[in-house]
């Protein structure tokens, strides 16, 4: 199985950047440098990554084996499932129950869900593959909200009165939430472990803070939580403190100045790393605002997470951009770069080849099919941030 490797570690205290991604994580130069002890966590989690896939293709290969078919059925593409704006009543409808069968039915083996599938028009068949990516692309992930909204949508309907199976498909998938947090108290974007920068802690897309948000409705027994036992309940919340504690190691400093996160973060040390060749490790202007909405959602916090959310904010409030200048032609207004260079804090592009620009000008390939500038900081600034405050002081 390919796990990641990234070269030339460093720390997120110096703001220095790991190179590119080579094999596999259990031969990362960071995990062989654990000590025995340090290293059985992370052994324990490698197998059980290797265990849950190894169900998979076991029971794949018995599906089509009882279909007399000599490879499985790909899945379909489409658009990732997100749970409907709906009313509390509908949930209790003949559409919703219809939808939650079939999202049971796709629910792969390991618990999670697939993302960009076609899976609330029919079932899944017996023989068919959980994933159109590929072989084993994405069978389970947290990328594009993937998972958590399928739990959701399940936890919704079993409120409503919903069947029993629907609680099992929660409590399955809330199970392979906890199984795939890492040691580290991070998330990875895809469990079972694909390899390269999947393996990363990834706040992506949002990906890691929506399963934080989400077990901590359930510590916080918010609808429609109220249901789920004591003991998972407390398993969640023992989670979300792992992962907090996650949140606050991973944000990164530049000569002993806290900023904000980068988009991935190493496993085992924490620090920054790049995704696809053309995202750079980097500081976020995009993902760190998810990051400090969740942060300002705490309900009594400490004294870490307030430092947490004022250096970001005050990183912010510096970093504001002028897209026209950068080349971006008919824009108005300040707007923050997706990414920012570790140390120079320039705005900081890129294109399939790796290289870094430091106009968006430069940009050719991707130049319009990637969101390379964000809105998102301004309503940051402008009304979370003061209503956090308030509430503070109202404290």
């Amino acid at each position: 199985m390919g796990l990641s490797l990234l070269g030339g570690l460093a720390s997120p205290a110096g703001g220095r950047e790991t190179g590119p991604v080579h094999g596999q994580l259990k031969w990362d130069p960071a995990f062989l440098a654990l000590s025995a002890e340090e290293k059985r966590p992370w052994e324990r989690w490698f197998s059980q990554s290797d265990r849950l896939r190894q169900k998979e293709i076991a029971l794949l290969a018995e599906e089509v084996a009882r279909v007399r078919g000599h490879r499985a059925r790909p899945a379909r593409e489409g658009i990732s499932f997100q749970v409907p704006v709906k009313p509390e009543a509908w949930f209790a409808g003949a559409e919703a129950r219809r939808i939650a069968e079939a999202l049971l039915s796709w629910q792969a083996p390991c618990g999670g869900w697939t993302k960009n599938t076609a899976m609330t028009r029919q079932p899944r068949a017996l023989a068919q593959r959980w994933s159109p990516w590929g072989e084993w692309g994405y069978v389970a992930t947290i990328d594009n909200q993937a998972t958590t909204s399928q739990i959701e949508f399940l936890a919704k309907v079993f409120s409503a009165g919903g069947s029993a199976a629907c609680r099992g498909g929660v409590e399955r998938g809330l199970r392979y939430l906890l199984d795939a947090q890492m040691p580290s108290g991070g998330w990875p974007q895809v469990f079972p472990l694909q390899g390269t920068y999947h393996d990363h802690i990834t706040f992506n897309d949002n990906a890691m803070t929506h399963v934080l948000a989400q077990l901590r409705q359930i510590k916080n027994r918010r609808a429609p939580w109220a249901w789920i036992d004591a003991s998972l309940r407390a398993e969640c919340a023992a989670a979300v403190t792992r992962g907090m504690d996650c949140v606050l190691r991973c944000q990164v400093r530049v000569n002993g100045r806290a900023t904000v996160w980068c988009a991935q973060h190493h496993a085992i040390t924490a620090a920054p790393v790049g995704g696809r060749a053309y995202e750079l490790a980097s500081l976020s202007g995009s993902e760190s605002v998810g990051i400090v909405q969740f942060l300002m959602a705490w309900g009594a916090p400490s004294a870490a997470v307030r430092e947490a959310v004022e250096s970001a904010v005050a990183w912010f409030r510096s970093s504001a951009v002028d897209p026209a200048a950068l080349g971006l032609k008919g824009s108005h207004g300040p707007q923050w770069a997706r990414f920012y260079e570790i140390g120079s804090n320039r705005p900081l592009f890129s294109d399939p080849d790796g290289s870094k620009r430091f106009a968006f000008s430069e940009v050719k390939v991707k130049r319009s099919s990637y969101a390379w500038f964000t809105e998102a900081p301004a309503a940051l600034l402008s009304r979370d941030y003061p209503k956090w405050q308030r509430r503070l002081a109202a404290s």
